[in-house]
């Protein structure tokens, strides 16, 4: 049986108080992703935008096609080189700011939340290590965000299923009649 290497999590803020537990939160996150996804994943890097650099907070990165300012990235995948093994950065604060106060509250709510962005960059790791596809990469890492998503609401909220499976049908639907 293969070795389980537990991913470390680094925590780097410069004045700046998490309003959660983030290291705990990502570490029960982290739990619920299949092992063979976070091969070769060296670290994950809690921060905020005052802590990062200059290189890091000002200019413009490419997605989706168009430059989109740095100040607004709420996580950065990024891949090895011969120096480093490949890490994920998180913006705590810029998560907490985007869920708002009332999601920040419920644990539920800011499981999910933190957790799609979590995701969505583990989900460029695989696209870049593990199993890669000649598609936009950012489609990708949200079709990864959303099956690692919902694998964790299946093993961490599998009693509530029943009410959490018609929810999200009808949510659905809602949105692809613009009802919401």
């Amino acid at each position: 049986m293969p070795e389980t290497k537990e991913i470390e999590i680094v925590e780097d803020y410069r004045d700046y108080t998490p309003p959660f537990d983030a290291e705990r939160l990502v570490r029960e996150l982290l739990r619920t992703v299949p092992q063979k996804y976070l091969q070769g994943l060296d670290c994950v890097l809690l921060t905020n935008q005052a802590a990062l650099p200059r290189e890091g907070r000002v200019g413009k990165v490419w997605s989706r096609g168009r430059k989109l300012d740095k100040s607004r990235i709420r996580g950065r995948y990024w891949p090895g080189s011969r120096n480093r093994l490949p890490y994920i950065e998180l913006r705590v604060d810029k998560i907490a700011t985007t869920m708002g106060k009332v999601p920040g509250y419920i644990p539920f709510l800011r499981q999910v939340g933190f957790g799609h962005v979590l995701f969505h960059e583990i989900g460029h790791h695989v696209h870049h290590t593990i199993r890669p596809e000649y598609a936009e990469k950012e489609d990708v890492a949200d079709d990864w965000a959303g099956k690692l998503n919902a694998n964790f609401i299946r093993k961490k909220y599998w009693y509530a299923l029943f009410l959490l499976v018609p929810a999200a049908k009808l949510y659905k639907f809602m949105k692809r009649k613009q009802w919401v």
